[in-house]
C-alpha cells in the first residue's frame, strides 16, 4: 500500500510538467485540430465511431507521448573531462559517442541539472554495475540529501531548480589494461525509468 500511495503521488507530481511539455509539443497541436475537426464531423453525422476516434485523437497521442519520454521535470547534462597536458578539459570527442573514457580506471564527469518549477521535490540514481563506483564530489546545495549507499540524490521543498554537479567514476580492483564498457544509467529515482545514460570505456 505503501508503495501505491508512493507511486500515486510522484505520478501526480510528474504529471504537471508533463502536461507543460506536451502542450507545446507539435503532437499536441496536430492531434488538436485533428481532434477538432472529428468532433465537428460526429456532431454533423451524428455518428458514434467517428465521436470514439475524435477522443482517441486526444488520449492515444497523449499516452504514447508520456510513455515514450518519461520522467518528466528532469534534465540533466554531462560532459565527460579529459586531462590534457595537465590541464582539465571537457572529451568532446567521447561524448559524441555518449561515452566516457576511463583512464587508469577513473573518469569524471562534470554537467548541469534541471528540475522543472512544477516539481515539487526530486530523486536521482546514480546506477552502475558492480564493477564500478561512483559517487558525487559534492553535495551541490544545501537543500540536497545524498545517500551514497544508494547512490541517490534527492531534495523536498525545492527552492533550486539549476544546480551543477561532478561526477567521480572509479573501477574497483585491478586495471588489467584491456578495454571493457561499463553502462552509467543515471534514473529518476522515483519511477526507475533513465534520464540518461552513457558507456564507461575503458583505456
Amino acid at each position: 500500500m505503501a508503495w501505491d500511495f508512493l507511486s500515486i503521488v510522484h505520478l501526480r507530481a510528474e504529471f504537471r510538467p508533463f502536461l507543460s511539455e506536451y502542450k507545446s509539443s507539435i503532437l499536441a497541436w496536430g492531434s488538436g485540430i485533428l481532434g477538432t475537426v472529428l468532433w465537428i464531423a460526429s456532431s454533423v453525422l451524428s455518428s458514434t465511431p467517428v465521436a470514439v476516434s475524435a477522443a482517441g485523437m486526444y488520449i492515444v497521442p497523449a499516452a504514447g507521448y508520456y510513455l515514450a519520454y518519461r520522467p518528466f521535470g528532469i534534465q540533466i547534462d554531462l560532459t565527460p573531462i579529459a586531462t590534457v597536458d595537465g590541464e582539465k578539459e571537457p572529451d568532446k570527442v567521447a561524448e559524441s559517442r555518449g561515452e566516457a573514457i576511463l583512464r587508469d580506471g577513473e573518469c569524471e564527469l562534470r554537467g548541469g541539472v534541471t528540475i522543472s518549477e512544477r516539481l515539487d521535490s526530486f530523486a536521482i540514481q546514480f546506477d552502475v554495475p558492480d564493477d564500478v563506483r561512483v559517487e558525487l564530489r559534492d553535495i551541490p546545495c544545501a537543500e540536497h540529501d545524498y545517500n551514497l549507499e544508494e547512490n541517490v540524490l534527492r531534495a523536498d521543498d525545492v527552492s533550486v531548480y539549476r544546480f551543477s554537479i561532478v561526477l567521480l567514476v572509479y573501477l574497483e580492483g585491478h586495471v588489467d589494461g584491456q578495454t571493457y564498457e561499463y553502462p552509467l544509467k543515471i534514473r529518476d529515482g522515483e519511477g526507475g525509468k533513465p534520464v540518461q545514460s552513457m558507456d564507461l570505456v575503458t583505456r
